[in-house]
């Protein structure tokens, strides 16, 4: 399994560094699963700092994105928002973890699995296209 950042998801991304939220906003991955890929269309703040994402939260951004909520972006997580994302509401989602300042935006890719218990596993980001045609 690996993560694909469209263009557009990737200009969202450095949008994201560029704007340089509050720790602890999080927001919508937009996006669709084709085989073992997911991949992302769009990323979207929906949380403010202080607010953790819920089962209620998943369903309202469903209702605006019927069945294209592959997962949630955080930026700079406490540890309240990590415990939020693990439970039955966000089994098998994406989660987008963004750190690091503006000249050094980070960005790590986990799904939320169960073994167990809940955890974060982490995904690999796919290369780009341009990547590939220079091997």
């Amino acid at each position: 399994m690996d993560v694909l950042l469209t263009t557009e998801a990737r200009r969202e991304f450095e949008a994201l560094a560029a704007l340089r939220p509050k720790a602890g906003a999080w927001g919508a991955v937009i996006g669709h699963r084709r085989g073992s890929r997911l991949i992302v269309e769009k990323i979207t703040l929906a949380g403010s700092p202080g607010t953790v994402p819920d089962g209620r939260a998943l369903a309202g951004l469903d209702g605006v994105w019927p069945g294209r909520v592959i997962g949630l972006a955080v930026v700079r997580p406490g540890v309240a928002l990590r415990k939020a994302v693990l439970g039955p509401a966000w089994f098998g989602k994406l989660v987008l973890r963004w750190s690091g300042g503006f000249k050094a935006p980070a960005a790590r890719a986990a799904v939320v699995g169960f073994e167990r218990k809940f955890s974060l596993e982490p995904v690999p980001f796919a290369p780009d296209a341009k990547e590939k045609t220079h091997e």
